[in-house]
């Protein structure tokens, strides 16, 4: 996780490792939900791109 973007690795860490729900993490961070909707799917999409490829390595 360490290899994302900020927004992503932030929002991914708050609802996977806190558990915070998508209306929660928007209110903190002072954006819309859909928003962190949005950034949580491309970061899970980025993070799952990651893991592929050590995995094939």
């Amino acid at each position: 996780m360490a290899t994302l973007p900020d927004g992503y690795r932030v929002v991914l860490s708050m609802h996977l490792l806190e558990g915070y729900d998508y209306d929660e993490i928007a209110e903190v961070l002072a954006l819309s939900a859909s928003t962190i909707r949005t950034q949580f799917m491309r970061g899970k999409q980025k993070l799952l791109q990651t893991l592929k490829k050590y995995r094939e390595s």
